[in-house]
């Protein structure tokens, strides 16, 4: 016997992040913001909850709030923090900080986990170690002006 397990699309994806982003700073999900914030019509965003609630991935009662489950809080938190962490390395790149959640947006739904890992780990050691940082900078530099380093 097979289970059948939901396609969790992008679209599936951006709609859960959004939720999850309106939970944390306002409390409460309603449909009219998760429009408001995907630059969608509320008639869209109710579609959506309902096959996200099809798929057990929120709750939601006609004219209430949106409530995640657990499922669809797991993908959430995961795609959330994948996005976060892209965000941080295109920055640490010296991309322009918009261009950067733009593309994390995009990338987000596309890269493979164990890329995510390495870049996380890239991340942490540029943090961890003033070597680094100083690398980074010179990375910066060079990328901005398109000079070689100087040794």
């Amino acid at each position: 016997m097979t289970v059948n397990t939901p396609k969790i699309t992008r679209s599936v994806e951006d709609y859960l992040e959004t939720m999850y982003s309106l939970e944390l700073e306002q409390g409460t999900i309603r449909v009219k913001d998760v429009a408001q914030r995907l630059g969608v019509k509320p008639p869209s965003v109710v579609e959506a909850v309902k096959k996200l609630s099809q798929m057990n991935m929120v709750s939601y009662e006609r004219y209430g709030t949106i409530k995640l489950k657990e499922d669809g809080l797991k993908i959430a938190k995961n795609v959330s923090c994948r996005h976060q962490l892209l965000k941080d390395f295109l920055i640490l790149l010296g991309v322009d900080k918009d261009v950067a959640e733009e593309d994390a947006c995009s990338m987000e739904h596309v890269i493979d986990v164990s890329t995510i890992d390495k870049l996380k780990k890239f991340v942490e050691f540029t943090e961890k170690y003033p070597q680094a940082y100083q690398f980074m900078k010179k990375f910066q530099e060079y990328a901005e002006n398109d000079e070689k380093p100087r040794k």
